[in-house]
């Protein structure tokens, strides 16, 4: 709960609605899913207005097409980001260099 309302900026009361949510893991789903969320958001690839639904509770291959795969070309580094490969500041490092 304290990454998703303290990094990822959602409100306490919509994590609260949505329990099934806490169910997933931290380290091999959340955080994960939630750098490429958050790093897509950052570049203006995608908007801000995901439900946490959309993102944590679809299978990998479902995620990996519309959030990953999807951007390969703007994005090369995200899978390495959503496989724990590179820290999404690497990343936003990265990125501000090439802009």
């Amino acid at each position: 709960m304290d990454f998703l309302v303290n990094k990822m900026g959602y409100e306490s009361k919509y994590i609260a609605r949505r329990p099934l949510l806490l169910m997933y893991s931290l380290e091999k789903r959340i955080i994960p899913r939630c750098s490429v969320l958050q790093f897509l958001n950052s570049n203006g690839l995608i908007k801000k207005d995901f439900s946490l639904n959309t993102v944590l509770i679809p299978n990998e291959k479902y995620f990996l097409k519309r959030f990953v795969t999807k951007y390969q070309v703007e994005v090369p580094q995200l899978l390495n980001v959503y496989q724990g490969n590179m820290d999404i500041v690497e990343l936003l490092v990265e990125a501000e260099r090439r802009s």
